[in-house]
C-alpha cells in the first residue's frame, strides 16, 4: 500500500525540520512511524521528548 501524498509530505517535512543537527544515519533509521509521530507532536510541548526518544532508541540499536 502507499501512502497518499499529504502523509508523504507530512513525512518529509519532519525530516526537514528536524531542530538540530542528527546524523544522517540515524534519521535514515527512522520508520514511518517515527515521522508520523514527530509530525503529530511539532509545536507541541511534547516534540522535544518524542524527538529524544526516537533517537535514542535508534542510537541503542545501533550500539548492539
Amino acid at each position: 500500500m502507499i501512502p497518499d501524498q499529504d502523509i508523504l509530505e507530512n513525512r518529509v517535512q519532519a525530516m526537514r525540520e528536524l531542530p538540530w543537527v542528527i546524523p544522517a544515519l540515524t534519521i535514515l533509521e527512522m520508520t514511518d512511524e517515527d515521522l508520523d509521530l514527530l509530525d503529530a507532536a511539532y509545536d507541541k510541548p511534547e516534540y522535544w521528548s518524542t524527538l529524544n526518544t526516537i533517537v535514542r532508541r535508534i542510537q541503542e540499536q545501533e550500539a548492539r
